[in-house]
């Protein structure tokens, strides 16, 4: 006999899960100034020259997970693309959507595992940037992750992935993250790597850590 989880404890599951989210977002909210001019510094077309290849047609919809600071989401809209940009901190949100102001990008309070409002506006995009967010993702909520982003993806869409391989931050909720074991839950979730880059070293100048960047597509 299988027996499905009682609707209590699904809610709690979801409420644990959103109050680890919060804690990995609340960090982001209490130095945000200083995020936002990190991340601001970079450039996109330096930062992703490996996924600009990937790039859809002009017109085409993107959607950034993880906006950060809104540089990647501002880039993407100067080049033509309808641009949905999804930032859980609301500090860092303030100041990217000041900063961005005059960029046609639309932007929503959500995060993952679910990204229930992203969801809920029924759109599929034809790129998907995940950059610098996976390791904040808790380990057993990265299938769902997977199967979220699988679900907004467009048949012929890619999802361009940052890959953080280093050590952990004690300010901000991380988790180790093993590449054999991400294309394998990828894999499981209908997904099929299209590219791996090799180990790169970090734009911010940090020795500790390397990015590995990855491209996947519809199975």
């Amino acid at each position: 006999m299988h027996c499905r989880p009682s609707s209590q404890a699904a809610d709690k599951r979801l409420a644990k899960a959103a109050a680890v989210s919060r804690a990995a977002w609340s960090a982001y909210d209490e130095a945000s100034d200083r995020f936002f001019q990190t991340y601001e510094s970079l450039r996109f077309s330096s930062t992703h020259r490996s996924f600009l290849r990937f790039l859809p047609a002009p017109g085409a919809r993107c959607l950034d997970i993880g906006a950060g600071s809104g540089r990647d989401a501002s880039a993407l809209a100067a080049r033509g693309y309808e641009v949905t940009a999804v930032e859980p901190s609301h500090g860092l949100r303030a100041l990217a959507e000041a900063k961005h102001r005059k960029a046609k990008i639309r932007w929503i309070d959500d995060y993952l595992p679910n990204l229930d409002k992203v969801k809920a506006l029924r759109d599929t995009y034809d790129f998907i940037l995940l950059s610098a967010v996976w390791m904040h993702i808790e380990p057993r909520d990265r299938p769902l992750s997977l199967q979220s982003m699988k679900q907004l993806l467009s048949i012929d869409g890619s999802i361009a992935l940052t890959l953080r391989i280093g050590a952990e931050l004690p300010d901000r909720p991380m988790y180790p993250i093993d590449v054999c074991e991400f294309i394998a839950q990828s894999a499981a979730a209908g997904l099929e790597v299209i590219y791996q880059g090799r180990k790169s070293e970090d734009y911010l100048k940090r020795t500790e850590v390397r990015w590995i960047k990855i491209v996947l597509k519809h199975r």
